[in-house]
């Protein structure tokens, strides 16, 4: 198996404990992250937004779906699955699931992470959460 793919996985494993400090070791300290919010944010700023799903979806985990490989790169389909038993963005606790798919590109420097594009289907979160209806609703 590719070393940055078993880096990668086992960092998945990470954040589905909530340690977030052993996540962190993934990433180069100057790694820039695009798609978690309107800008590029540095590691620390992801981290927030972490502890923001941690404190919505207590039982948040990320299982990885399929991932391809290509020379420093890495790109993963990825479902993000939880229950909203408590705040998040501002949303109070609904009690009901989340099911939601995205998209993630890894770029390795040195077996660190240098740079990450992530793409959530943010919009079905919110219909799932009832924030925003479903089409026909």
């Amino acid at each position: 198996m590719n070393s940055n793919l078993t880096r990668t996985l086992q960092s998945i494993d990470d954040w589905n404990r909530h340690d977030l400090e052993s996540y962190r070791a993934l990433y180069a300290p100057q790694a820039v992250l695009h798609g978690l919010a309107p800008v590029s944010v540095d590691v620390d700023r992801a981290l927030d937004g972490y502890r923001a799903f941690y404190t919505g979806f207590p039982d948040i985990r990320i299982d990885v779906l399929d991932s391809l490989i290509e020379a420093e790169r890495i790109a993963m389909r990825f479902r993000i699955t939880g229950t909203h038993t408590g705040n998040f963005q501002g949303i109070p606790a609904t009690g009901r699931s989340m099911d939601a798919q995205g998209i993630t590109i890894l770029h390795f420097s040195e077996g660190k992470v240098i740079e990450r594009w992530n793409q959530l289907d943010q919009m079905g979160l919110m219909q799932q959460l009832g924030v925003i209806p479903t089409p026909g609703q």
